[in-house]
C-alpha cells in the first residue's frame, strides 16, 4: 500500500506530538515525586545522611551503633537524646556503643580504655551520663588509672573490681582494635549514629541533637522495612 507525503507527514506530527506529551507527563511527575518528598519531611541522601560507601558486614538490619568519644560535647548532648529514643522504641533498641579511637591519640585511646573497663563491668550504659558529667561538665581528666580509681570512689563502684578490668587482657584487646573497629564503620567524625552498617548521619551534619534523632528514627524504619 502506497503511503502518500502528506499522510506521512501528518503522521509523524501526531508521534512528535505524542513524545512532547509523554515528556510533559514525565517531567510533571518527576516534580511532583519531589514535591511530596519534600512535604513529607524525609531527610535527604547526600545532605542530612550517607550512604556507607562498604556497608558494615554482618550487622543486623535493626542495628544502631553510636562512635562517640567521652571528651566530645557534641557526644554529651546527643547521649541522652538517644537513650530516650532507643528507649521508646518497641521492642527497645540496644545501641551498640563504639569509643571513637584513633592510635595516635592517647587521650581518645584511654577513654576508649574507660569505656571497655565500664562495659566489661556492665555499667557503660548506666556510667555513661556520669562520666560525660565527670569529663565535660567538671573538667576532670579520666585518662589515667589513677584518676578513674578516684572516680569510681566517688561513683560507690567495686574499686578492686574497676582496678582488675581497667587492666585486663580482655579490656587491653578491645582497645588495641577500637581503631579498626572504627574504620570498619567508616567513621571519621564524633559522633556519628550508624543504622544497619549501612547508613550514618551526625549532628556536625544536622546541627542539633533533636534533628539527629529525628534523621535515626526515619534511617532505622527505614532500614527495618527492608
Amino acid at each position: 500500500m502506497r503511503v502518500s507525503a502528506a499522510y506521512a507527514e501528518t503522521q509523524s506530527a501526531k508521534v512528535s506530538a505524542m513524545k512532547q506529551k509523554i515528556m510533559r507527563l514525565f517531567a510533571l511527575s518527576t516534580v511532583l515525586t519531589c514535591l511530596l518528598g519534600a512535604a513529607s519531611g524525609e531527610p535527604k541522601e547526600g545532605t542530612e545522611y550517607f550512604r556507607l560507601k562498604h556497608p558494615v558486614s554482618g550487622v543486623p538490619a535493626r542495628e544502631v551503633a553510636e562512635l562517640f568519644w567521652y571528651d566530645c560535647p557534641h557526644s554529651y548532648e546527643l547521649e541522652k537524646p538517644l537513650e530516650d529514643w532507643a528507649a521508646r522504641q518497641s521492642p527497645p533498641v540496644k545501641v551498640v556503643r563504639i569509643p571513637a579511637t584513633w592510635e595516635d591519640q592517647p587521650d581518645m585511646v584511654a577513654y576508649a580504655r574507660l569505656f571497655y573497663t565500664l562495659d566489661r563491668l556492665g555499667l557503660a550504659e548506666k556510667e555513661a551520663i556520669p562520666v560525660f558529667q565527670a569529663v565535660r561538665d567538671e573538667g576532670k581528666d579520666l585518662t589515667t588509672e589513677r584518676n578513674v580509681v578516684r572516680w569510681a570512689v566517688r561513683q560507690g563502684l567495686d574499686v578492686a573490681a574497676v582496678r582488675h578490668a581497667y587492666t585486663s587482657k580482655e579490656v587491653d584487646d578491645a582497645v588495641k582494635a577500637a581503631p579498626a573497629l572504627r574504620e570498619r564503620y567508616q567513621v571519621n567524625e564524633m559522633p556519628t549514629v550508624v543504622v544497619a552498617g549501612r547508613y550514618r548521619t551526625t549532628p556536625m551534619l544536622l546541627g542539633s541533637a533533636a534533628k539527629t534523632i529525628s534523621v535515626l528514627d526515619h534511617l532505622y524504619r527505614t532500614a527495618a522495612r527492608h
